[in-house]
Protein backbone atom coordinates (compact mmCIF):
# COMPACT_ATOMS: atom_id res chain seq x y z
CA UNK A 1 0.00 0.00 0.00
CA UNK A 2 0.98 3.55 -0.80
CA UNK A 3 1.78 5.90 1.80
CA UNK A 4 -1.05 8.31 -0.01
CA UNK A 5 -3.48 5.31 0.47
CA UNK A 6 -2.55 4.60 3.98
CA UNK A 7 -3.35 8.77 4.64
CA UNK A 8 -6.79 8.36 3.03
CA UNK A 9 -7.39 5.49 5.27
CA UNK A 10 -6.76 7.43 7.82
CA UNK A 11 -8.95 10.87 7.11
CA UNK A 12 -11.85 8.55 6.97
CA UNK A 13 -11.30 7.37 10.09
CA UNK A 14 -11.52 10.49 11.30
CA UNK A 15 -14.32 11.68 8.84
CA UNK A 16 -17.14 10.69 11.56
CA UNK A 17 -15.09 12.46 14.58
CA UNK A 18 -13.88 15.77 13.08
CA UNK A 19 -10.92 16.91 10.72
CA UNK A 20 -7.83 16.18 12.44
CA UNK A 21 -5.46 18.97 12.24
CA UNK A 22 -2.58 18.10 9.78
CA UNK A 23 -0.56 20.05 7.73
CA UNK A 24 -1.42 22.90 5.34
CA UNK A 25 -0.31 23.07 1.59
CA UNK A 26 2.05 25.87 2.57
CA UNK A 27 3.84 23.49 4.35
CA UNK A 28 4.14 20.91 1.94
CA UNK A 29 2.49 18.24 3.44
CA UNK A 30 4.62 16.92 5.93
CA UNK A 31 3.70 16.58 9.95
CA UNK A 32 5.61 19.17 11.58
CA UNK A 33 8.38 18.14 14.17
CA UNK A 34 10.81 15.66 14.09
CA UNK A 35 10.36 12.37 12.05
CA UNK A 36 9.98 9.29 14.47
CA UNK A 37 11.69 6.27 14.64
CA UNK A 38 11.54 2.74 15.55
CA UNK A 39 13.02 2.08 19.21
CA UNK A 40 11.89 -1.78 18.78
CA UNK A 41 14.06 -3.78 16.08
CA UNK A 42 12.60 -6.50 13.89
CA UNK A 43 13.08 -9.97 15.27
CA UNK A 44 12.41 -13.40 14.50
CA UNK A 45 9.88 -15.36 16.26
CA UNK A 46 9.22 -19.09 16.96
CA UNK A 47 6.17 -19.99 18.21
CA UNK A 48 4.87 -23.21 18.68
CA UNK A 49 1.01 -23.55 16.62
CA UNK A 50 -2.06 -22.79 19.01
CA UNK A 51 0.02 -20.23 21.07
CA UNK A 52 -0.46 -16.46 21.21
CA UNK A 53 2.52 -14.17 20.09
CA UNK A 54 2.88 -10.37 20.29
CA UNK A 55 4.73 -8.59 18.10
CA UNK A 56 6.17 -5.49 19.32
CA UNK A 57 5.98 -2.15 17.42
CA UNK A 58 7.39 1.18 19.48
CA UNK A 59 8.42 4.62 18.01
CA UNK A 60 9.80 7.78 19.33
CA UNK A 61 7.64 11.36 18.39
CA UNK A 62 4.91 9.78 16.13
CA UNK A 63 3.26 12.86 15.94
CA UNK A 64 0.71 12.81 13.47
CA UNK A 65 1.99 10.03 11.59
CA UNK A 66 0.45 7.01 10.57
CA UNK A 67 1.44 3.34 12.33
CA UNK A 68 0.49 0.97 9.96
CA UNK A 69 0.59 -3.37 10.34
CA UNK A 70 0.93 -4.78 6.60
CA UNK A 71 1.51 -8.74 5.85
CA UNK A 72 2.81 -8.82 2.52
CA UNK A 73 0.24 -6.20 0.35
CA UNK A 74 -2.83 -7.30 2.61
CA UNK A 75 -2.84 -4.14 5.26
CA UNK A 76 -3.66 -5.09 8.94
CA UNK A 77 -4.03 -1.99 11.09
CA UNK A 78 -4.01 1.93 10.49
CA UNK A 79 -3.13 3.78 13.57
CA UNK A 80 -5.74 2.47 16.00
CA UNK A 81 -8.00 1.11 13.50
CA UNK A 82 -8.12 -2.46 12.52
CA UNK A 83 -8.51 -3.15 9.03
CA UNK A 84 -8.24 -6.46 8.62
CA UNK A 85 -11.46 -8.69 9.94
CA UNK A 86 -9.78 -11.91 11.05
CA UNK A 87 -10.79 -11.94 14.68
CA UNK A 88 -7.54 -13.37 16.19
CA UNK A 89 -5.45 -10.07 15.26
CA UNK A 90 -5.86 -6.90 17.97
CA UNK A 91 -3.98 -3.58 18.28
CA UNK A 92 -2.06 -3.11 21.97
CA UNK A 93 -1.04 0.60 22.68
CA UNK A 94 2.32 0.72 23.44
CA UNK A 95 3.13 2.25 26.86
CA UNK A 96 4.33 6.02 27.13
CA UNK A 97 7.46 5.99 28.79
CA UNK A 98 11.16 8.01 28.85
CA UNK A 99 14.17 5.75 28.75
CA UNK A 100 17.39 6.64 30.25
CA UNK A 101 19.55 3.81 29.27
CA UNK A 102 22.28 4.77 26.84
CA UNK A 103 21.86 3.78 23.34
CA UNK A 104 17.61 4.35 23.64
CA UNK A 105 16.23 7.50 22.14
CA UNK A 106 13.65 9.15 24.72
CA UNK A 107 10.05 7.96 24.83
CA UNK A 108 8.75 11.37 26.01
CA UNK A 109 5.64 11.98 23.91
CA UNK A 110 6.16 8.86 22.16
CA UNK A 111 4.28 5.39 21.75
CA UNK A 112 3.04 2.52 19.08
CA UNK A 113 1.41 -0.60 18.45
CA UNK A 114 1.65 -3.54 19.11
CA UNK A 115 0.21 -6.17 17.03
CA UNK A 116 -1.42 -9.57 19.11
CA UNK A 117 -2.01 -12.56 16.90
CA UNK A 118 -3.93 -15.06 19.16
CA UNK A 119 -4.13 -19.16 18.47
CA UNK A 120 -1.09 -19.08 15.82
CA UNK A 121 -1.74 -21.73 12.69
CA UNK A 122 0.77 -23.19 10.25
CA UNK A 123 -0.52 -20.10 7.77
CA UNK A 124 0.33 -17.42 9.89
CA UNK A 125 4.42 -18.15 9.04
CA UNK A 126 5.88 -14.99 7.63
CA UNK A 127 6.77 -11.76 7.66
CA UNK A 128 4.98 -8.67 9.18
CA UNK A 129 6.04 -5.29 8.38
CA UNK A 130 5.60 -2.12 10.73
CA UNK A 131 5.32 1.33 8.75
CA UNK A 132 5.32 4.42 9.35
CA UNK A 133 3.16 6.28 6.88
CA UNK A 134 5.89 9.13 5.69
CA UNK A 135 7.18 10.64 2.89
CA UNK A 136 9.60 7.77 2.32
CA UNK A 137 8.26 5.20 4.74
CA UNK A 138 10.27 3.47 6.77
CA UNK A 139 9.45 -0.07 8.32
CA UNK A 140 10.51 -2.65 10.48
CA UNK A 141 9.93 -6.01 9.68
CA UNK A 142 9.30 -9.19 12.22
CA UNK A 143 9.51 -13.08 10.91
CA UNK A 144 7.05 -15.19 12.57
CA UNK A 145 7.88 -18.92 12.20
CA UNK A 146 5.38 -21.50 13.19
CA UNK A 147 6.38 -24.80 15.14
CA UNK A 148 4.34 -27.30 14.54
CA UNK A 149 3.97 -30.84 16.68
CA UNK A 150 5.41 -34.30 14.79
CA UNK A 151 2.60 -36.14 13.08
CA UNK A 152 2.10 -39.26 11.49
CA UNK A 153 -0.03 -38.80 7.94
CA UNK A 154 1.03 -41.86 6.49
CA UNK A 155 1.08 -46.12 7.89
CA UNK A 156 1.89 -48.64 5.39
CA UNK A 157 -0.02 -51.13 7.28
CA UNK A 158 -3.04 -49.66 9.65
CA UNK A 159 -3.99 -53.81 10.35
CA UNK A 160 -2.24 -56.83 11.25
CA UNK A 161 0.58 -57.87 9.24
CA UNK A 162 1.02 -61.23 7.91
CA UNK A 163 3.83 -62.82 5.84
CA UNK A 164 5.82 -66.03 4.87
CA UNK A 165 8.56 -66.93 6.78
CA UNK A 166 11.70 -66.19 4.67
CA UNK A 167 9.96 -63.12 3.23
CA UNK A 168 11.34 -59.45 2.95
CA UNK A 169 9.19 -56.96 4.86
CA UNK A 170 9.02 -52.84 4.53
CA UNK A 171 7.46 -50.94 7.67
CA UNK A 172 6.75 -47.27 6.54
CA UNK A 173 5.84 -44.36 8.56
CA UNK A 174 5.33 -40.50 6.94
CA UNK A 175 5.36 -37.57 9.11
CA UNK A 176 5.12 -33.81 8.97
CA UNK A 177 5.96 -30.94 11.52
CA UNK A 178 8.20 -27.84 12.00
CA UNK A 179 11.11 -28.44 12.11
CA UNK A 180 11.09 -31.68 10.14
CA UNK A 181 9.97 -34.75 12.41
CA UNK A 182 13.03 -37.48 12.95
CA UNK A 183 11.11 -41.40 12.92
CA UNK A 184 12.81 -44.39 15.09
CA UNK A 185 11.26 -47.67 15.40
CA UNK A 186 11.56 -49.89 17.86
CA UNK A 187 9.63 -53.39 19.12
CA UNK A 188 7.31 -53.45 22.01
CA UNK A 189 9.29 -55.24 25.03
CA UNK A 190 12.10 -56.66 22.89
CA UNK A 191 15.02 -55.72 20.65
CA UNK A 192 14.81 -55.15 16.54
CA UNK A 193 15.87 -58.33 14.89
CA UNK A 194 18.93 -56.35 14.02
CA UNK A 195 19.41 -56.50 18.06
CA UNK A 196 19.30 -52.83 18.50
CA UNK A 197 16.92 -51.24 20.82
CA UNK A 198 16.01 -48.71 18.06
CA UNK A 199 16.85 -47.45 14.27
CA UNK A 200 15.83 -44.10 12.40
CA UNK A 201 14.06 -43.58 9.08
CA UNK A 202 10.70 -43.43 7.71
CA UNK A 203 11.20 -47.52 6.74
CA UNK A 204 12.05 -50.26 8.36
CA UNK A 205 13.49 -53.46 6.63
CA UNK A 206 13.15 -57.12 7.86
CA UNK A 207 15.26 -59.76 5.73
CA UNK A 208 14.54 -63.80 6.25
CA UNK A 209 11.42 -62.92 8.35
CA UNK A 210 11.42 -65.80 10.78
CA UNK A 211 9.14 -66.44 14.05
CA UNK A 212 12.07 -64.21 15.85
CA UNK A 213 10.98 -61.24 13.98
CA UNK A 214 7.08 -61.04 14.62
CA UNK A 215 5.71 -58.82 17.49
CA UNK A 216 4.43 -55.14 17.76
CA UNK A 217 6.62 -52.79 16.14
CA UNK A 218 6.29 -48.98 16.46
CA UNK A 219 7.11 -45.68 14.68
CA UNK A 220 7.72 -42.73 16.49
CA UNK A 221 8.33 -39.38 15.25
CA UNK A 222 9.59 -36.40 16.84
CA UNK A 223 10.92 -32.68 16.47
CA UNK A 224 10.56 -31.62 20.08
CA UNK A 225 7.37 -29.29 19.82
CA UNK A 226 4.63 -31.21 21.38
CA UNK A 227 4.36 -34.66 22.15
CA UNK A 228 5.49 -37.77 20.25
CA UNK A 229 3.24 -39.05 17.94
CA UNK A 230 3.55 -42.66 17.23
CA UNK A 231 1.97 -45.72 15.25
CA UNK A 232 1.65 -49.39 15.71
CA UNK A 233 2.15 -52.30 13.13
CA UNK A 234 1.75 -55.50 14.50
CA UNK A 235 3.77 -58.31 12.49
CA UNK A 236 2.88 -62.04 12.31
CA UNK A 237 5.17 -63.80 10.69
CA UNK A 238 3.32 -67.85 9.26
CA UNK A 239 5.80 -70.62 9.47
CA UNK A 240 5.31 -74.28 9.48
CA UNK A 241 5.98 -76.34 13.59
CA UNK A 242 9.34 -75.79 15.27
CA UNK A 243 9.24 -78.67 17.82
CA UNK A 244 11.99 -79.51 20.89
CA UNK A 245 11.88 -81.94 23.26
CA UNK A 246 11.86 -80.69 27.11
CA UNK A 247 13.45 -83.88 27.70
CA UNK A 248 14.41 -86.16 25.34
CA UNK A 249 15.01 -88.81 27.68
CA UNK A 250 12.51 -89.30 31.02
CA UNK A 251 13.18 -91.64 33.47
CA UNK A 252 10.37 -93.16 35.44
CA UNK A 253 9.11 -95.88 37.82
CA UNK A 254 6.40 -98.64 37.62
CA UNK A 255 3.43 -96.98 39.24
CA UNK A 256 4.32 -93.17 38.61
CA UNK A 257 3.31 -90.99 36.66
CA UNK A 258 5.25 -89.44 34.05
CA UNK A 259 5.05 -86.48 31.95
CA UNK A 260 6.31 -85.73 28.37
CA UNK A 261 6.54 -82.41 27.45
CA UNK A 262 7.27 -81.05 23.51
CA UNK A 263 7.81 -77.21 22.91
CA UNK A 264 6.21 -76.25 19.77
CA UNK A 265 6.49 -73.12 17.90
CA UNK A 266 4.33 -72.43 14.81
CA UNK A 267 2.07 -69.70 13.38
CA UNK A 268 -0.90 -70.53 13.19
CA UNK A 269 -1.38 -72.34 16.47
CA UNK A 270 -0.63 -76.09 15.06
CA UNK A 271 -2.71 -79.22 15.91
CA UNK A 272 -0.50 -82.03 18.24
CA UNK A 273 -0.93 -85.52 18.40
CA UNK A 274 0.74 -88.54 20.16
CA UNK A 275 2.37 -91.18 19.12
CA UNK A 276 4.19 -94.45 21.39
CA UNK A 277 6.03 -96.15 18.33
CA UNK A 278 3.59 -95.99 15.43
CA UNK A 279 0.38 -96.15 17.33
CA UNK A 280 -1.53 -92.61 18.08
CA UNK A 281 -2.03 -92.02 21.95
CA UNK A 282 -6.05 -90.87 22.31
CA UNK A 283 -7.40 -89.39 25.79
CA UNK A 284 -8.11 -92.79 28.26
CA UNK A 285 -7.50 -92.80 31.93
CA UNK A 286 -4.04 -93.95 31.35
CA UNK A 287 -3.37 -90.83 28.64
CA UNK A 288 -4.33 -87.53 28.88
CA UNK A 289 -2.72 -84.41 26.66
CA UNK A 290 -2.63 -80.92 27.79
CA UNK A 291 -1.51 -77.93 26.13
CA UNK A 292 -0.40 -74.63 27.49
CA UNK A 293 0.80 -71.55 25.51
CA UNK A 294 3.69 -73.46 23.58
CA UNK A 295 4.10 -77.02 25.98
CA UNK A 296 1.99 -79.68 24.82
CA UNK A 297 2.77 -82.71 27.50
CA UNK A 298 1.25 -85.81 27.30
CA UNK A 299 0.49 -87.01 30.90
CA UNK A 300 1.44 -91.20 31.22
CA UNK A 301 -0.88 -92.32 34.86
CA UNK A 302 0.05 -95.68 36.75
CA UNK A 303 3.59 -96.48 34.52
CA UNK A 304 3.72 -99.98 33.95
CA UNK A 305 6.88 -101.80 31.89
CA UNK A 306 4.67 -101.92 28.99
CA UNK A 307 4.40 -97.98 28.84
CA UNK A 308 8.66 -97.70 28.06
CA UNK A 309 9.84 -97.40 24.65
CA UNK A 310 9.54 -94.57 21.64
CA UNK A 311 7.08 -91.70 21.99
CA UNK A 312 6.79 -89.23 19.34
CA UNK A 313 4.88 -85.51 19.11
CA UNK A 314 4.07 -84.55 15.52
CA UNK A 315 2.81 -81.14 15.25
CA UNK A 316 1.33 -79.72 11.99
CA UNK A 317 -0.37 -76.58 10.40
CA UNK A 318 -1.05 -75.24 6.61
CA UNK A 319 2.38 -74.18 6.32
CA UNK A 320 3.84 -77.82 7.39
CA UNK A 321 5.00 -80.28 9.31
CA UNK A 322 7.46 -81.04 12.86
CA UNK A 323 7.76 -83.78 15.02
CA UNK A 324 9.65 -84.49 18.21
CA UNK A 325 11.12 -87.80 19.45
CA UNK A 326 11.54 -88.85 23.14
CA UNK A 327 12.21 -92.10 25.35
CA UNK A 328 10.42 -93.38 28.50
CA UNK A 329 12.74 -95.61 30.42
CA UNK A 330 12.56 -97.09 33.66
CA UNK A 331 17.02 -97.61 33.62
CA UNK A 332 18.77 -95.23 35.72
CA UNK A 333 20.22 -91.60 34.99
CA UNK A 334 24.04 -91.04 34.57
CA UNK A 335 26.32 -91.51 37.27
CA UNK A 336 27.81 -88.34 38.98
CA UNK A 337 31.30 -88.62 41.05
CA UNK A 338 31.57 -86.94 44.09
CA UNK A 339 34.99 -87.96 45.69
CA UNK A 340 37.81 -85.17 45.35
CA UNK A 341 39.95 -85.54 42.42
CA UNK A 342 43.50 -85.44 44.15
CA UNK A 343 43.81 -88.52 46.39
CA UNK A 344 45.12 -88.73 49.96
CA UNK A 345 47.25 -92.16 49.31
CA UNK A 346 49.90 -92.61 46.79
CA UNK A 347 49.00 -96.71 45.73
CA UNK A 348 44.87 -96.66 46.14
CA UNK A 349 41.79 -94.34 46.24
CA UNK A 350 38.29 -94.18 47.41
CA UNK A 351 36.40 -93.31 44.46
CA UNK A 352 32.32 -92.19 45.19
CA UNK A 353 29.53 -91.87 42.99
CA UNK A 354 25.93 -91.45 43.16
CA UNK A 355 23.25 -91.78 40.55
CA UNK A 356 19.16 -91.11 40.31
CA UNK A 357 16.89 -94.58 39.85
CA UNK A 358 13.44 -94.56 41.06
CA UNK A 359 14.06 -99.18 41.16
CA UNK A 360 17.10 -99.93 43.55
CA UNK A 361 20.53 -100.46 41.42
CA UNK A 362 21.57 -104.09 41.12
CA UNK A 363 25.12 -103.91 40.40
CA UNK A 364 27.73 -101.42 39.43
CA UNK A 365 30.21 -101.21 36.97
CA UNK A 366 33.20 -99.52 37.19
CA UNK A 367 35.95 -99.10 34.98
CA UNK A 368 39.49 -97.14 35.28
CA UNK A 369 42.78 -96.57 33.42
CA UNK A 370 46.00 -94.19 32.60
CA UNK A 371 44.84 -91.92 30.22
CA UNK A 372 45.78 -91.94 26.24
CA UNK A 373 46.39 -88.81 24.75
CA UNK A 374 45.84 -90.97 21.20
CA UNK A 375 43.71 -93.63 20.89
CA UNK A 376 43.00 -95.54 17.84
CA UNK A 377 39.47 -95.96 17.98
CA UNK A 378 36.36 -93.99 18.94
CA UNK A 379 34.47 -94.76 22.28
CA UNK A 380 30.93 -93.78 22.04
CA UNK A 381 29.78 -92.07 25.43
CA UNK A 382 26.37 -93.16 25.24
CA UNK A 383 27.22 -96.59 25.29
CA UNK A 384 26.24 -99.10 27.73
CA UNK A 385 29.04 -101.62 26.80
CA UNK A 386 33.01 -101.22 26.54
CA UNK A 387 34.96 -101.96 24.38
CA UNK A 388 37.04 -105.30 24.56
CA UNK A 389 39.81 -103.39 22.21
CA UNK A 390 40.26 -100.98 25.41
CA UNK A 391 42.80 -101.07 28.35
CA UNK A 392 40.52 -100.35 30.37
CA UNK A 393 40.00 -102.39 34.33
CA UNK A 394 36.94 -102.98 35.93
CA UNK A 395 34.81 -104.03 38.65
CA UNK A 396 31.51 -105.21 39.02
CA UNK A 397 30.02 -104.36 42.44
CA UNK A 398 26.99 -105.46 44.06
CA UNK A 399 24.81 -102.71 44.19
CA UNK A 400 23.54 -101.67 47.86
CA UNK A 401 20.24 -101.14 47.01
CA UNK A 402 17.65 -98.55 48.61
CA UNK A 403 17.54 -100.59 52.17
CA UNK A 404 20.85 -100.49 53.14
CA UNK A 405 20.81 -97.08 54.61
CA UNK A 406 24.15 -96.38 54.62
CA UNK A 407 23.61 -95.59 50.89
CA UNK A 408 20.45 -93.97 50.68
CA UNK A 409 19.69 -90.17 50.58
CA UNK A 410 15.73 -89.27 50.96
CA UNK A 411 14.52 -88.60 47.45
CA UNK A 412 13.57 -84.86 46.75
CA UNK A 413 10.44 -86.19 45.56
CA UNK A 414 8.00 -89.39 45.75
CA UNK A 415 9.46 -92.13 43.96
CA UNK A 416 13.27 -90.09 42.56
CA UNK A 417 15.84 -92.15 45.05
CA UNK A 418 19.52 -90.91 44.80
CA UNK A 419 21.82 -93.96 45.10
CA UNK A 420 25.45 -93.52 46.54
CA UNK A 421 28.32 -96.03 46.46
CA UNK A 422 32.20 -95.96 46.81
CA UNK A 423 34.66 -98.29 45.86
CA UNK A 424 38.31 -98.83 46.15
CA UNK A 425 40.93 -98.69 43.61
CA UNK A 426 44.06 -100.76 44.54
CA UNK A 427 47.49 -101.23 43.08
CA UNK A 428 48.01 -97.94 41.45
CA UNK A 429 51.20 -95.60 40.98
CA UNK A 430 52.07 -92.69 43.30
CA UNK A 431 51.87 -89.13 41.51
CA UNK A 432 49.66 -90.68 38.56
CA UNK A 433 46.74 -89.44 36.96
CA UNK A 434 44.07 -91.72 35.83
CA UNK A 435 40.70 -91.75 34.28
CA UNK A 436 37.15 -93.45 35.65
CA UNK A 437 33.47 -94.82 34.08
CA UNK A 438 30.68 -96.26 36.06
CA UNK A 439 27.40 -97.44 34.82
CA UNK A 440 24.26 -98.82 36.93
CA UNK A 441 22.00 -101.40 36.17
CA UNK A 442 18.41 -101.98 37.72
CA UNK A 443 15.62 -104.11 36.91
CA UNK A 444 15.19 -102.41 33.47
CA UNK A 445 18.43 -102.94 32.69
CA UNK A 446 21.68 -100.61 32.15
CA UNK A 447 22.38 -97.45 32.08
CA UNK A 448 24.57 -95.04 29.89
CA UNK A 449 28.33 -94.91 30.56
CA UNK A 450 28.91 -91.76 32.91
CA UNK A 451 31.04 -89.04 31.71
CA UNK A 452 34.60 -89.61 32.40
CA UNK A 453 35.99 -88.26 35.84
CA UNK A 454 39.86 -87.72 36.46
CA UNK A 455 41.81 -88.10 39.35
CA UNK A 456 45.60 -88.28 40.33
CA UNK A 457 47.14 -90.40 43.02
CA UNK A 458 49.44 -88.78 46.08
CA UNK A 459 52.88 -88.20 45.41
CA UNK A 460 55.85 -89.77 47.38
CA UNK A 461 57.37 -86.12 47.96
CA UNK A 462 54.07 -84.92 49.72
CA UNK A 463 55.44 -87.30 52.65
CA UNK A 464 58.03 -84.61 53.35
CA UNK A 465 56.55 -81.59 52.49
CA UNK A 466 55.57 -80.66 55.96
CA UNK A 467 57.96 -80.48 59.02
CA UNK A 468 56.71 -80.33 62.42
CA UNK A 469 57.85 -77.59 64.98
CA UNK A 470 59.55 -78.98 67.83
CA UNK A 471 57.97 -77.40 70.23
CA UNK A 472 54.68 -75.73 68.92
CA UNK A 473 52.90 -73.18 71.15
CA UNK A 474 49.28 -73.22 70.82
CA UNK A 475 47.39 -69.92 71.57
CA UNK A 476 43.33 -70.51 72.11
CA UNK A 477 40.23 -70.41 74.03
CA UNK A 478 39.86 -73.15 76.73
CA UNK A 479 37.08 -74.03 78.61
CA UNK A 480 38.66 -71.87 81.66
CA UNK A 481 39.37 -69.16 79.41
CA UNK A 482 42.21 -67.61 77.97
CA UNK A 483 45.71 -69.86 78.12
CA UNK A 484 48.52 -69.53 76.15
CA UNK A 485 49.66 -73.22 75.95
CA UNK A 486 47.76 -76.02 75.05
CA UNK A 487 47.24 -78.93 77.82
CA UNK A 488 50.24 -81.26 76.67
CA UNK A 489 52.42 -78.26 76.58
CA UNK A 490 51.43 -77.54 80.37
CA UNK A 491 52.16 -81.19 81.48
CA UNK A 492 55.37 -81.30 79.84
CA UNK A 493 56.34 -77.62 81.45
CA UNK A 494 55.06 -79.38 85.23
CA UNK A 495 57.11 -82.05 84.91
CA UNK A 496 60.23 -80.20 84.05
CA UNK A 497 59.99 -78.04 86.94
CA UNK A 498 59.18 -81.20 89.47
CA UNK A 499 62.49 -83.01 88.44
CA UNK A 500 64.70 -79.61 89.26
CA UNK A 501 62.42 -78.89 92.58
CA UNK A 502 62.68 -82.11 94.53
CA UNK A 503 66.28 -82.57 94.40
CA UNK A 504 67.09 -79.06 95.73
CA UNK A 505 64.60 -79.76 98.40
CA UNK A 506 66.43 -82.82 99.71
CA UNK A 507 69.65 -81.15 99.33
CA UNK A 508 68.61 -78.47 101.90
CA UNK A 509 67.08 -81.55 104.17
Amino acid sequence: MSAFSVWVLFAVFYAAQGAPNFPSSSDGLVPEGKPPSFVTPGQKYRIATGSTVVLPCRITQPGSYVLVWKRGIAVLTAGPVKVTPDPRVRLLPSPVSTSSIPGIPELSGGGGYSLELKDVKPQDAGDYVCQIGTMDPIEITHTLEILVPARIHYVSHTGPLEVLQGATVKMECRSSGNPVPTVSWSRKNNVLPSGERSVSGQSMVIQHADRHSAGQYECAAENGVGQIDSRHITLNVLYGPEVETERATVHTGIGLEAQLVCIVHAEPSPQVLWFKDTAQLGTTEQHAAHARGNRYTLVIRNVSTADFGNYSCVASNAHGKGRGQLILTGIAGLAVFDSPPIGTEKDFYNISWSVNSHAAIIEYRLYYRKPKHHHGHHEDRNSTKMSFRTDWQSFVIPGAGISANQFYTPAPFPGVTRQKMWHTITGLQPATSYEARVQAKNVHGWNKLSPIFHFTTKSNDMDNMIEPSAQPAVYGVSQQGMSPFSSGVRSYISSFFLLILVPVFFAFF
